[in-house]
């Protein structure tokens, strides 16, 4: 309509080198999440008997329910979490704000999931992958947290 400022689509630009740093980490941690998952798995009797030391009077059948549970729980999470880093680290990188702040939870959620496992009864290499990945989580909060991607997020609304 005359009068009306032309409306044509967002300049967004390239994101900014923190941007782009968290979205390779977000797809490393996604990574991390597969290997975390076969270790799961590979480490299946060793996770047993740590459950049967924190539960020393669990009957065969009751240790064999408690370690199904414990490796079918954390594969669920863990493809639950894997998807959503790849799918939010798409979404990082094209600017999305509501994106970055899920981003946020869920690698808040991964630092007191790397925290709360100290706690927990798992294989050393599970303790490894699960501190790595604390670690990556916070790296990606303080990047995506920065005056650089905010400006980036400010500008791809």
């Amino acid at each position: 309509m005359p009068g009306e400022p032309a409306r044509g689509p967002v300049v967004r630009g390239e994101p900014p080198p923190p941007v782009n740093n968290a979205v390779r980490l977000m797809l490393v941690r996604a990574a991390l999440g597969v290997l975390a998952l076969i270790a799961l798995i590979a480490t299946k009797s060793t996770l047993k008997k740590e459950i049967f030391k924190k539960n020393s009077s669990y009957d065969p059948k009751k240790l064999d329910d408690a370690l199904n549970a414990a490796i079918v729980v954390g594969v669920v999470i863990g493809i639950i979490f894997i998807v959503l880093y790849v799918l939010l680290a798409l979404q990082v990188r094209k600017g999305k704000n509501w994106a970055r702040i899920v981003t946020w939870v869920l690698a808040g959620l991964g630092v007191l999931g790397a925290l709360v496992g100290f706690a927990q009864p798992e294989p050393a290499l599970s303790r490894v992958l699960s501190l790595i990945g604390g670690i990556i989580d916070v790296a990606i909060i303080v990047l995506l947290a920065g005056k650089a991607s905010s400006e980036y997020f400010r500008r791809a609304r």
